[in-house]
């Protein structure tokens, strides 16, 4: 009988702390916040692996300003498992890069890719639906996406539309579709053929180095000749800023034709906007969420996040505020989006300290 494949899990743990400002920082991004329950998403993200996979199997990349912290904050795993980046430069050098580093320890096996600062309910489903994509992958060598069913015509994800399945709750993928406009994303929703992309993959280490030569070689030749020449430290800056700055999507899975989907079986949220981690919190009879001290007179379906100062507010409805000692976010709920336009106003104008 052969032997089950090795499990491999990469937790993609870069991010630039912009979508959660003033709260998320560029030194403290999304990942290191507790904002669906008491642990950050980081540690959420790693303890789920508990079980299905060996410690010394998981590897978590990130960038060098977040690696030190990163280390800190996940002592149970090898310092060593954890990848730095030199830069961030999308998934597909973040990808390329932890396969070469996972081979010269792993010669085989199967990867799990997952993202650190997304929220997932329902383990044992997880656990489930990461076994079948993993069977799946090491038994056809097929390139194996996780698609969540869609629950309204979302317009800020991508999604992928399957035709015929392959057995296992299996389905065959025929197209990666861009961010639709609401009328598009209306149509997805009732075809019944779309998924929402929720970027979690899982193939075979030899899989995935087959796909990136045959279809994005500029994103994995160079880190080839980097550890043939001996994997040097030192050079990996200039070889890695040299590198396409591609999503993985782009540089292969829209290329593949080998592409296979699992329709999962859990709840997810990429926990996208203030909104979204507003959906974690118990409301108040009033639609309130309220964290830190508060007075609230005539006050509905607002959030307050406070910090060491108390916030009253009269006669307003659908905000969101968010206190930092050095900043305070007010805006309407619909307009959470602009918390990015906010952040790069601060980048124009040079303010770094609070960035």
């Amino acid at each position: 009988m052969q032997n089950p494949p090795q499990k491999i899990a990469v937790v993609m743990a870069g991010g630039k702390g912009t979508r959660f400002w003033p709260r998320s920082r560029s030194q403290r991004p999304k990942q290191f916040l507790a904002i669906a329950g008491k642990e950050t998403l980081l540690h959420q993200t790693v303890h789920r692996l508990d079980g299905l996979f060996e410690p010394r199997h998981i590897f978590v990349v990130t960038t060098r300003e977040l690696a030190d912290e990163t280390r800190a904050m996940l002592p149970g795993l090898p310092p060593e498992n954890i990848l730095v980046e030199p830069e961030g430069r999308n998934t597909a050098p973040c990808l390329a890069l932890s396969l070469v580093e996972i081979e010269r320890r792993i010669p085989d096996g199967v990867m799990v890719v997952l993202s650190a600062d997304h929220w997932i309910g329902d383990t044992e489903a997880f656990i489930q639906d990461v076994e079948t994509a993993v069977d799946h992958a090491a038994s056809t060598g097929e390139l194996v996406v996780f698609g969540i069913k869609p629950t309204y015509p979302e317009t800020g994800y991508g999604y992928i539309e399957v035709g015929g399945t392959e057995g296992d709750g299996v389905q065959k993928v025929l197209a990666f579709r861009e961010k639709p406009p609401m009328e598009m994303a209306l149509q997805y929703l009732q075809s019944g053929r779309h998924y929402w992309n929720a970027g979690m993959f899982v193939w075979t280490l030899g899989d995935l180095r087959k796909g990136l030569l045959q279809h994005c070689p500029d994103v994995l030749a160079p880190l080839d000749g980097w550890t043939s020449q001996g994997a040097d430290e030192a050079a990996l800056p200039v070889i890695y800023g040299r590198l396409p700055q591609l999503a993985i999507d782009v540089a292969l899975m829209e290329k593949a034709q080998n592409v296979a989907l699992v329709s999962t079986h859990f709840r997810w949220s990429d926990v996208g906007s203030w909104p979204a981690a507003v959906e974690f919190q118990e409301p108040d009879s009033n639609g309130n969420v309220v964290q830190g001290q508060s007075i609230l007179l005539d006050v509905k379906n607002s959030a307050f996040f406070g910090g060491t100062r108390l916030i009253a507010a009269s006669g307003v409805s659908d905000l969101i505020v968010v206190d930092e000692p050095d900043a305070l976010l007010i805006c309407h709920r619909d307009k959470a989006q602009s918390v990015k336009q906010i952040v790069e106003r601060l980048k124009q104008e040079g303010r770094e300290d609070l960035l």
